[in-house]
């Protein structure tokens, strides 16, 4: 009898460490911190959402298209208060004639219609009453404020006169007013 006791001891005993055992094991995986999926500073760089192919167009009181804004995908970020565009295609409309201009990369910042564009960044200047001209630069900047188109970084006009080179070229846009600044180059061929 002495041994089935022992006997009963030893399998009692091996059950309890069993059970301590699982118990131990459930209650570690249960306060070992969770992990998620993503880490943390992933998502505080990612969007807040993004939508791709868009197309915005702006009227003004009397129902004329002034402004299209086209991009292969917009990124926003509420924290940071700004949207990212993927190659944006702005088209701006006005009554002394027009502009367009194509990036890689533009910001717009919320509550804000001006908007900057970087990265191979083109604007096209469309007058009623005189000859176009192209801008290439860097980054050309719209601000609204001014009704103007900022060019820095390698910024180069072109027109039927030439070719100039500034630091920094600003245009308006209802007016004919080019402001150079920095170093200013130019090349012009005279007509035969």
């Amino acid at each position: 009898m002495f041994s089935l006791n022992k006997l009963l001891s030893l399998k009692s005993l091996s059950i309890l460490t069993a059970a301590f055992l699982i118990i131990s094991f459930t209650f570690w995986y249960g306060v070992k911190p969770i992990q998620n999926l993503v880490e943390a500073e992933s998502l505080s760089s990612s969007p807040d959402y993004f939508i791709t192919e868009v197309t915005v167009k702006k009227f003004d009181n009397d129902g004329l298209l002034i402004e299209t804004i086209h991009a292969e995908q917009t990124l926003h970020y509420v924290t940071q208060s700004k949207t990212l565009l993927e190659k944006p295609d702005v088209k701006r409309l006005s009554k002394s004639g027009s502009w367009s201009s194509q990036a890689d990369k533009g910001v717009i910042e919320d509550g804000s219609n001006d908007i900057l564009l970087t990265e191979n960044a083109s604007a096209t200047k469309k007058y009623l009453t005189s000859e176009d001209i192209f801008l290439n630069a860097d980054s050309v900047h719209y601000l609204d404020k001014d009704q103007s188109l900022t060019s820095r970084g390698n910024a180069t006009l072109f027109s039927t006169q030439g070719e100039t080179s500034a630091d920094t070229i600003t245009t308006f846009i209802n007016s004919e007013e080019v402001i150079m600044t920095g170093s200013v180059r130019g090349k012009y061929e005279t007509a035969h």
